[in-house]
């Protein structure tokens, strides 16, 4: 039985965030309400006007082009890509085609958790280059199509990978990747719902062994005719990505079984039936007919740009946050998806060293101490704090509290001052607070001090063993697990503050 394979490349493009256009000074503003404000001449193609590259944009895309580890040409040029649409007045788009700012890069990815084809995998980075975006189209629902221009001349990078990727879940991880990349680099929202970052896929199915793949160009083995490469668009969230490109390998799978054979084309993905449909049938190069922008002259990336400066990009703060913090692959990935989670997780950290260094040397000393409250620390963040912020709808950057004073609640819960239910009490409260304010007040302020007194924990216990005696009865009986329920009960009539591990002890010395 034959065996079947998809090769998958992937084109990204990303809005850079410019004060002004890429070859004018209009404001990059396209998600602006009122249609048509931010264009000019230049903008609207008007004879005579000529277009003025932006410095700003070309030492960005060297950036870009750094962090995928790409080679950066001593010469680039622009281009004039060819095509006739509504949302194109010149008729061409300013584009790089042979001379692209990078090249030759590569993005290195891991897939732990993710059940994968493969745990790693190095990604070919064909090129990165720059060019203008074009306008956008609004169609209405009695037929009419309006164009808006405000997104017309947009600086706009696009990013080309070889045809690397074994799996629809190797694409959607690489485009995450990327997100992450261009934000902490601070040259992009990459809002996909926005359209700052707007993600295409090319996806052949091919026989195994048919083909090999040689510095990032597919070649046919024994000479044998390779089938045609579908690309995919209307790609706007992660989930359409991974969707769309497993739809269109099980679609191109069933042709090729059935004996069907499809002309190279380009394919949208309909999100609403979950399929992909037919746009056009896709042009090659050639039809394009490039050549270079007589209006702009050659010019040098590198001496645009001048010294360029990496901040540490999402991998490398990934393994410095396990080695550094002793965090689990899964806790740092979430804790550094988002650069301003990044930065609280590192000022949270940060206070709690300094809390351990105030520490008497003995007690500092404890096995494993720093281990523990690190990812104390780390589980906090991700599971409570987060888990709250996604039920309220906000950000990290909504939070009105400090890092300071998250760190001295995990220091309250991790010194027994607090309960884990209280602690979760005191952090909605700072979490719905309009200005930042010590979990020590609260906690005073609530009274959900942890209540370690044996003393009245023990009046608690005799209460709950009175009150329970069916439940107590079943537990001297060797039916463990009900001792939660009498644990429970103590905890409620508690509040909440006596210490559970105290409760438990006396619990179980009383029922032996």
């Amino acid at each position: 039985m034959k065996q079947y394979v998809p090769i998958i490349g992937m084109e990204v493009h990303v809005e850079l965030k410019t004060d002004s256009k890429m070859f004018c000074s209009c404001p990059n503003n396209p998600n602006i309400d009122t249609p048509n404000k931010n264009i000019c001449e230049v903008c609207l193609a008007h004879p005579g006007t000529l277009p003025v590259p932006n410095k700003k944009a070309i030492a960005w895309t060297v950036m870009v082009g750094k962090a995928l580890n790409c080679h950066i040409l001593e010469f680039s040029k622009f281009d004039r890509k060819h095509y006739f649409y509504p949302d194109l007045p010149k008729g061409y788009q300013i584009s790089q085609y042979e001379e692209p700012i990078a090249e030759h890069g590569f993005i290195e990815l891991d897939f732990v958790g993710e059940n994968p084809i493969r745990d790693t995998a190095k990604i070919g980075i064909t090129r990165a280059h720059l060019e203008e975006d074009t306008a956008r189209l609004n169609h209405g629902e009695d037929g009419s199509t309006l164009v808006d221009f405000n997104r017309s001349g947009v600086p706009l990078v696009e990013i080309v990978t070889d045809p690397d990727f074994k799996s629809a879940l190797e694409a959607k991880t690489y485009c995450q990747e990327l997100r992450n990349i261009v934000r902490y680099l601070g040259v992009s929202d990459a809002d996909m719902e926005k359209g700052q970052m707007r993600c295409e896929a090319n996806i052949s199915v091919q026989e195994v062994g048919s083909f090999e793949i040689i510095d990032g160009v597919v070649k046919p083995l024994n000479g044998i005719k390779l089938n045609n490469k579908v690309e995919l668009k209307n790609l706007n969230s992660f989930k359409a990505v991974e969707r769309g490109i497993d739809f269109e390998i099980k679609r191109q799978t069933a042709m090729i079984e059935k004996g069907e054979t499809w002309v190279q084309q380009t394919r949208g993905w309909d999100d609403n039936k979950q399929e992909t449909v037919m746009q056009r049938t896709k042009e090659n190069a050639a039809d394009y007919r490039y050549f270079p922008d007589p209006d702009i002259p050659p010019f040098h990336p590198l001496k645009i740009a001048g010294i360029i400066s990496l901040p540490e990009l999402p991998s490398q703060k990934r393994l410095r946050f396990r080695e550094e913090y002793y965090l689990s692959y899964s806790d740092a990935k979430i804790l550094t998806d988002s650069k301003e989670l990044s930065y609280f997780t590192e000022a949270v950290m940060s206070d709690l060293v300094e809390w351990l260094d105030s520490m008497p040397e003995s007690e500092n000393k404890a096995e494993n101490l720093p281990q523990k409250i690190s990812r104390l620390a780390g589980s906090w963040i991700t599971s409570k704090l987060l888990g709250i912020l996604k039920e309220k709808n906000m950000d990290i950057t909504d939070v009105k509290f400090s890092p300071e004073n998250f760190a001295e609640l995990v220091a309250l819960i991790y010194n027994n001052k607090v309960n884990g239910t209280n602690a979760l009490k005191i952090l909605l409260i700072m979490v719905g607070l309009d200005v930042d304010k010590d979990p020590t007040h609260i906690l005073e302020e609530k009274g959900w001090g942890q209540v370690s007194d044996s003393g009245q924990i023990e009046t608690l216990v005799d209460d709950v063993i009175s009150n329970y005696p069916d439940q107590v009865a079943q537990v001297k009986a060797g039916k463990d697990t009900v001792i939660k329920f009498l644990i429970g009960m103590v905890m409620k009539a508690s509040e909440g503050s006596a210490d559970p591990k105290a409760v438990e002890e006396i619990l179980r010395k009383k029922l032996v």
